[in-house]
């Protein structure tokens, strides 16, 4: 009798400790957008006009670093990560940047990204051909392909581009900018083919376990291959439209562009270790990032502060997603 008793008591608490840590495993799982929420309440709160602030961050602010984070984002998906997209957004970009002043503007981007693909290319044979490491295979070509922009433009600067050429990142539609639209585009694109085809699959496979996904019979090399040409892509992609943006090409354009892409792809959760994540986790860490900068310069703070705020923000979010999967596992068992 007394055993029943005991196991009676012993219920009420074993239900009310499982439904703490679901609600715990909740709160971590969404726990970005609550950030996101909380940042977009408080720039809200001190903007002059919350509204149009919040569509000047998203429409002319998020597409450019959304489209260049996609690249860094697929990178870590394999296991990997890409640390030259800055340098290949300038070269592309510069190389393009020739032929559109001339007039060519189709022939002027199509070549831009064509370089991008092919510098991406040469990243994923270093890393499954020459089996260099990722991080030292794209650090080495980042510092390679930045030093062969700055010899290509001998510190001159190419502006003055034709409004054909410059619409494309000023352009406007039902009061938004074509940069959205742009990166809108991009992110549904990527969100099928990494979501909804094989080769979408192979590349969280291959992330996940690359030995397994060997003997299933997926040729990884290529997979690998593919992806960092599309990082490429991506990345010209970005520079071109910065070109355009700001009407001038030259050689120091996204010297930043991998440790943004990089904090982007961290703090909207996808792993580091490979096969968790995506773009869309990328989206939310994109507008955590830049609604945080618009928060920061709303409230006037100090831009000595603003690396600082940036590393507490990556910390919280590895530390977020260790506890996530914490949950997630207890859960399980």
């Amino acid at each position: 009798m007394k055993r029943s008793v005991g196991f009676e008591l012993k219920q009420p608490r074993l239900v009310i400790r499982q439904n703490m840590k679901r609600f715990t495993w909740f709160v971590l799982k969404y726990s970005r957008i609550i950030i996101l929420a909380v940042i977009l309440i408080v720039s809200s709160c001190v903007a002059q006009d919350p509204l149009q602030n919040i569509k000047n961050v998203i429409s002319l602010q998020a597409p450019f670093v959304m489209i260049y984070s996609f690249g860094m984002t697929l990178a870590v998906l394999t296991g990997g990560l890409d640390l030259s997209i800055g340098s290949v957004a300038a070269f592309s970009s510069c190389a393009g940047a020739f032929l559109i002043i001339e007039g060519h503007i189709v022939l002027g981007i199509a070549v831009c990204i064509l370089i991008g693909a092919l510098l991406g290319m040469f990243n994923g044979i270093l890393i499954t051909r020459a089996k260099i490491a990722p991080f030292i295979a794209t650090y080495g070509m980042d510092w390679v392909i930045r030093g062969a922009v700055y010899i290509m433009m001998g510190g001159a600067m190419i502006y003055h581009f034709s409004d054909g050429f410059k619409i494309i990142a000023e352009g406007m539609l039902f009061g938004l900018s074509s940069l959205l639209y742009i990166a809108f585009s991009i992110f549904a694109v990527l969100l099928f083919l990494f979501g909804k085809t094989i080769f979408g699959r192979n590349t969280y496979m291959t992330g996940a376990n690359i030995e397994a996904t060997k003997l299933s019979g997926v040729d990884t090399n290529f997979v690998i291959t593919v992806v960092y040409m599309i990082s490429g892509a991506l990345a010209a992609t970005a520079g071109i439209l910065y070109v355009a943006r700001l009407d001038c090409a030259e050689a120091f354009l996204g010297r930043n562009f991998g440790l943004i892409a990089l904090a982007a792809t961290l703090i909207g959760g996808t792993s580091l270790q490979g096969g968790k994540g995506g773009v869309g986790n990328t989206v939310i860490g994109v507008l955590i990032m830049v609604f945080l900068i618009n928060c920061l310069n709303i409230l006037r703070v100090d831009i000595l502060w603003q690396d600082f705020v940036f590393g507490v923000v990556i910390l919280i979010s590895a530390m977020i997603e260790k506890a996530r999967a914490f949950y997630e596992e207890a859960l399980q068992n």
